[in-house]
């Protein structure tokens, strides 16, 4: 049988995906029942990052975005998605001192 080194890269970044976005999802969920108080630090931060955006861009342009995010429910999609970027970069950073702790556990096998 054939490797496919290119389906199984998809697959795993895929995989990647799907579960950082349901670690997410879980752990919003957990603050909401358990920490309340994290989530509206959360919704309060981001709104703010919000008006902060929209207000360095010009007049109309800004007032078109802040509404659109905050009115029409932009800013719940905003919230979800910057959650699961930082969910991301905390598991790749997870994996990075991973990988370079057993690398370094492996080379000092291999140069006994």
């Amino acid at each position: 049988m054939h490797s496919h080194p290119e389906l199984k890269n998809w697959a795993r970044v895929h995989v990647f995906r799907v579960s950082t976005a349901i670690v997410t999802i879980l752990l919003l969920g957990l603050c909401f029942l358990y920490r309340p108080d994290l989530l509206t630090w959360w919704l309060r931060t981001t709104m703010g990052l919000i008006e902060t955006a929209s207000g360095l861009l010009p007049y109309p342009w800004g007032d078109r975005i802040e509404i659109a995010l905050r009115g029409i429910g932009g800013s719940f999609w905003f919230q979800i998605t910057l959650a699961i970027i930082l969910v991301r970069v905390a598991a790749w950073l997870t994996a990075v001192c991973w990988r370079r702790r057993t690398s370094k556990r492996r080379f000092k096998t291999n140069g006994d």
